[in-house]
């Protein structure tokens, strides 16, 4: 009897099953490797824009303007962006020299650099459910992941963060009374909101997302606030969540404070918490998230 030199059908079912266990032990730990490398960048990003901010308050004396939403007689708003103020900053110069701030952000010109996407604006993890910008559902802005904050209230409302529009005056470290450590100047967003579509145009119906753009000085998409539930992945107070922080890390999202330093927020944080991070001067205790 010769012998044998091959595997019988049963012992190679085995050797498959046996790979197909390791490989599905194996796949969580790469892609969680994966998501903390995504988040490490992340948390970078938030850094450089922080650090941006401080550029531009050592530069004008105080930190850019949420929006300008003032109307001169015979004009309208601009809704310029802090995204937009900063742009030099984060090594964009030449996009933000070709920005006309006298126009609207929607003129023909600032339309070819807001549509520009700018790496630093926009998260690793973050994940778009659609194409953006969609010229066939009428868009041109280009996505971001970030938020400037305006406060703990409706950012169409009360400015009382770090951040505020042109109406309400401007900020400096020294109107940051709760303390430059305790005191958010932007967190992240997304295009997670699952409910959140397309009312109008030739999309309409269809699954929007989210509304985070970095050239645009509105509510939802360069600025933010913690009115809603943080880190929802849809719309469940009324429309609040649109303008609340978010993000498609799977356990939390990302905050850069006014002194330049990045935390991670868990999503079972206390809303209280975040709401006395989001003011500049209310005086709330705060008792610090453990992640």
């Amino acid at each position: 009897m010769g012998r044998r030199t091959g595997f019988t059908l049963v012992e190679l079912l085995v050797v498959i099953a046996i790979i197909g266990i390791l490989v599905s032990l194996l796949l969580p730990a790469v892609q969680s490797a994966r998501e903390a490398a995504r988040r490490t960048s992340c948390a970078n990003h938030v850094k450089q824009i922080a650090l941006a901010f401080h550029t531009y308050h050592d530069t004008f004396r105080a930190f850019p303007m949420a929006s300008q939403w003032r109307r001169p007689t015979g004009a309208s708003a601009t809704f310029y962006s802090p995204f937009t103020a900063i742009l030099p900053f984060v090594e964009q110069s030449p996009l933000r020299d070709r920005y006309d701030d006298r126009q609207p952000y929607s003129g023909a010109v600032n339309q070819a650099v807001g549509g520009t996407r700018i790496a630093t604006y926009l998260c690793p993890s973050m994940v778009l459910p659609r194409t953006v910008p969609s010229s066939t559902c009428g868009e041109w802005m280009a996505p971001a992941s970030y938020l400037a904050s305006t406060g703990s209230q409706s950012a169409w409302l009360t400015h009382n963060g770090a951040i505020i529009r042109d109406t309400d005056g401007s900020t400096s470290f020294a109107s940051i009374l709760d303390g430059t450590a305790h005191t958010f100047l932007l967190g992240e967003g997304d295009y997670g909101l699952r409910n959140y579509m397309f009312s109008s145009g030739p999309c309409a119906g269809s699954l929007r997302g989210g509304f985070v753009h970095w050239v645009l000085g509105y509510p939802g998409a360069a600025l933010g606030s913690t009115v809603g539930v943080f880190h929802a992945d849809r719309l469940i107070t009324g429309f609040d969540e649109f303008q609340t922080f978010r993000s498609d890390h799977p356990t939390g999202a990302h905050f850069g404070m006014v002194d330049g330093s990045v935390h991670f927020f868990p999503k079972q944080v206390d809303p209280l918490v975040l709401d006395a991070l989001a003011t500049r001067a209310g005086s709330e205790p705060v008792r610090w998230p453990e992640n």
